[in-house]
């Protein structure tokens, strides 16, 4: 989907198709303002989505002043370790506007107690963010995101849920 870069958005680079599968959830919220999130095809790996971060978005942030990037990767179990590796790699300019979050292991992982559907899950989150609350994003899965959701839903909130 493409966005209007003279308005607020915010693109999402998703690292593989079961994080696609969470944002596609998030996005069928009745909330979201579909047209101020930018969302591409999986970039095919953590790394992937720090490469295409970097050819093809700081320079879009640098260029649109209300343009913001949610970088969607998988942590796997590496933690603080892959966010600093990731961090690392946002320019300081731009930083304030790009927001790291993904699953400890992988999304799959979060199907699995209670069964749900990616897209279910991803509903879910959205209603949260909705509200500005955490109780899906305390799962066990997700909860080192905490911190980094408080930066980021003042900011994201009102670009992409309608009426917020």
């Amino acid at each position: 989907m493409s966005v209007n870069s003279f308005k607020p958005h915010a693109w999402i680079i998703a690292e593989d198709r079961a994080n696609l599968q969470l944002v596609n959830g998030f996005q069928n919220h009745h909330s979201i303002n579909t047209q101020a999130i930018g969302l591409r095809r999986p970039a095919g790996g953590w790394t992937h989505v720090l490469d295409e971060f970097e050819a093809e978005f700081v320079g879009h942030l640098r260029s649109y002043k209300t343009a913001h990037v949610i970088l969607l990767i998988d942590f796997d179990e590496f933690g603080e370790s892959r966010r600093a590796i990731c961090e690392n790699r946002i320019p300081a300019d731009v930083k304030s506007r790009v927001f790291l979050i993904g699953s400890r292991n992988n999304p799959e992982d979060l199907r699995r107690e209670p069964k749900r559907s990616l897209e279910q899950i991803g509903t879910e989150l959205a209603e949260d963010g909705s509200r500005a609350e955490f109780d899906k994003w305390s799962h066990p899965h997700l909860a080192h995101n905490l911190p980094e959701l408080q930066r980021m839903i003042p900011v994201i909130k009102p670009i992409i849920f309608q009426g917020a």
